[in-house]
């Protein structure tokens, strides 16, 4: 009686290794969207974290403004209180002085008030902060980017319910009571602030 030799084909060999083949490529391709979406999570969040950061630093500014006057270093203009211009502009777009500023030294004799202005310079939105209301030229500075990738800013100022694309300062410390900043993104993505603003005396 004749005795079947055991083993696999050639023909069930290749079929077996083109199976293996598919199924590591699908498996592969599988891992890389994965990591991509992973990828594309990750850099989503750190935007989110980004901006929220921004926004409540936006906040916090904005409430505590104060209706007391200042000038900016090495301007010789009479001291005024909060000023705003349109994004479109060059220079400090948004300046006022705000308190609630906390003295890091226990018992210091710190003022609470400090200059903050805002400035969009490529692309970027820009917070500057004086270490005291009144700086000159050596007031050290710190300066911080609260938001990038803007390709475009429109700010307007609100005061019992009328529109103003500007806010001129004076030195009564005249203000308005929301303040609206409209951002565009070059993947024309947009994004609308809006704040309450503080005035206290």
């Amino acid at each position: 009686m004749k005795q079947t030799e055991a083993g696999f084909t050639l023909i069930e060999t290749l079929v077996a290794l083109g199976v293996t083949a598919m199924l590591a490529t699908a498996g592969t391709l599988m891992m890389l969207q994965t990591l991509q979406a992973s990828r594309a999570i990750d850099a989503r969040m750190a935007d989110v974290r980004t901006l929220e950061a921004a926004n409540g630093l936006l906040r916090a500014d904005f409430s505590e403004m104060t209706q007391r006057p200042s000038a900016a270093p090495d301007d010789f203009n009479p001291p005024v209180g909060f000023t705003g211009r349109t994004g479109v502009e060059t220079g400090d777009l948004i300046s006022f002085v705000r308190s609630g500023w906390r003295d890091p030294q226990v018992g210091g004799d710190r003022s609470d008030l400090q200059r903050v202005a805002f400035r969009l310079e490529d692309g970027q939105l820009i917070r500057k902060a004086w270490l005291r209301p009144d700086p000159v030229r050596d007031t050290p500075v710190v300066e911080r980017v609260l938001l990038d990738g803007i390709s475009d800013l429109e700010i307007r100022y609100r005061q019992k319910g009328v529109w103003f694309d500007e806010w001129p300062g004076d030195a009564n410390g005249r203000h308005p009571d929301l303040v609206q900043l409209d951002l565009e993104f070059p993947d024309a993505d947009q994004l609308t602030l809006q704040y309450m603003v503080g005035a206290t005396p």
